[in-house]
């Protein structure tokens, strides 16, 4: 018995040694939950000490006795942690795979039904990985197409494919074009929006990808997710000689273990998620990482859109111009048109709006900084982007019925309707009108 305690010893030592190892030279992270690995590991290093030195004296049925209560209590909590992963523990998005230029892109010819507390839905992913309907590749005669760029809020996580915005603004511009003299027939509204996405990553996918159907327009849907998402993914990005960003890749399908065990933990584990993750707001930790500010809920996701924030964020900004920009001289090269779509987040519309859900990236005082969307248009203005602007829209919604979810923070149906609607208003009032419908019947 005493051999066996060794043997465990040695092995607790060199997995301890490995993972310190591993999450401060070679993953660069250590934060909190890292901290509470090492302190088990430690804690189980010294039981497996104190237990080699006392095993064959006096002490040898008490110390028997204490792995056994140990071992006992380890496997209940792993069977009912695990349990609850199971029954509570749901996907909240459509699978995702690695890409090499844009890091992540949906799963083609897919489908999937989400179940949480505040919805129930199916997404379907055509054979080129868009939402929706299958679009032809080659764009036909008398169509004008519109292709919608975004991240899930653009995807329409939460509501059917066919309640997307994307889909109620093809509707509503079809019935529209029915009333004009115009050389088109029909208009397509395409949705290119992809969970979690930044400008960045629209940029290469619309480079790489869906430039080849030939939009008439491009809009980019801006989110306030994306200022701090856009500087994780311009760290991992890859380089040209210039300088110049050719591609962010995404997670190789042979990651380093200890991130693999972290993943693992978040699908499965429920307590034990739930308490990385209090640990980790219980010390301030701040990690900007893709796997920090992307796949888990994070307080500097909204921070830069309250009232209490003092950090210079201009580098951050010009990082996101940069890459609206790009996408709109891509667009330009093609002789398509580009707007800058910008929404707002519930909390900066209502205090009743995406509670208690707001509470786990916000304090429950936190107040929504005024004027943030005259900020996003000066700056717009600034590098010559015409900029669609829904936040008055939202802020002026007086109906009963929720525009965001109460846990989720994307829109409900009626939010989609809310966008649609509004857009279809600011489109009809541009210069798009004059290309669409240039006269009336």
């Amino acid at each position: 018995m005493r051999k066996v305690f060794f043997i465990l010893l040695v092995l607790t030592t060199l997995v301890t040694g490995w993972f310190v190892y591993v999450r401060m030279l070679v993953l660069k992270t250590f934060g909190p939950s890292s901290m509470l690995a090492v302190v088990v590991l430690g804690g189980a290093l010294i039981a497996f000490a104190v237990s080699y030195v006392l095993i064959d004296g006096k002490q040898r049925e008490k110390v028997l006795g204490f792995w056994m209560v140990t071992l006992s209590t380890v496997i209940t909590y792993l069977i009912v942690d695990i349990s609850l992963g199971a029954m509570l523990i749901k996907p909240l998005s459509p699978t995702l795979i690695p890409d090499e230029v844009r890091h992540h892109k949906l799963v083609p010819d897919a489908s999937a039904k989400f179940e949480q507390e505040d919805f129930s839905y199916i997404q379907r992913n055509n054979s080129l990985g868009l939402r929706g309907e299958e679009v032809d590749l080659e764009k036909e005669e008398g169509s004008y197409r519109i292709l919608m760029l975004g991240d899930s809020f653009t995807m329409g996580k939460g509501v059917e494919d066919d309640e997307t915005f994307s889909v109620l603004l093809q509707h509503s511009l079809n019935e529209h074009l029915q009333d004009c003299a115009s050389d088109f027939t029909r208009i397509e509204v395409i949705n290119g929006g992809v969970d979690s996405y930044t400008p960045l990553l629209s940029y290469l996918y619309l480079d790489s990808t869906l430039i080849d159907l030939d939009p008439d327009m491009v809009v980019l849907n801006l989110d306030n997710s994306d200022l701090v998402q856009e500087s994780a993914y311009r760290g991992e990005a890859r380089r040209d000689q210039r300088g110049a960003i050719v591609a962010v890749p995404g997670e190789p399908a042979k990651t380093h273990l200890s991130a693999r065990i972290r993943t693992w933990i978040d699908g499965n584990m429920y307590i034990t998620r739930l308490v990385l993750f209090y640990v980790n707001n219980w010390l301030g930790y701040t990690d900007l990482s893709v796997r920090g500010v992307v796949t888990r809920a994070h307080a500097e996701l909204l921070a830069h859109t309250l009232e209490s924030d003092t950090t210079d964020r201009s580098a951050q900004w010009n990082d996101i111009f940069d890459s609206i920009s790009m996408i709109r001289d891509l667009a330009r090269e093609r002789s398509a048109g580009f707007y800058l779509s910008i929404y707002p987040w519930a909390h900066q519309v209502s205090p009743s709006e995406w509670v208690p859900g707001r509470f786990v990236f916000l304090a429950e005082d936190a107040v929504a900084k005024k004027g943030y969307d005259q900020t996003i248009v000066q700056m717009a203005m600034k590098r010559k982007i015409d900029t669609l602007n829904f936040y008055p829209a939202f802020q002026s919604y007086d109906r009963e019925e929720a525009l965001y979810f109460d846990n989720d923070m994307h829109f409900t149906t009626r939010g989609h309707e809310l966008m649609a609607t509004e857009m279809i208003n600011q489109l009809l009032n541009s210069d798009v009108a004059k290309e669409i419908c240039p006269a009336p019947k």
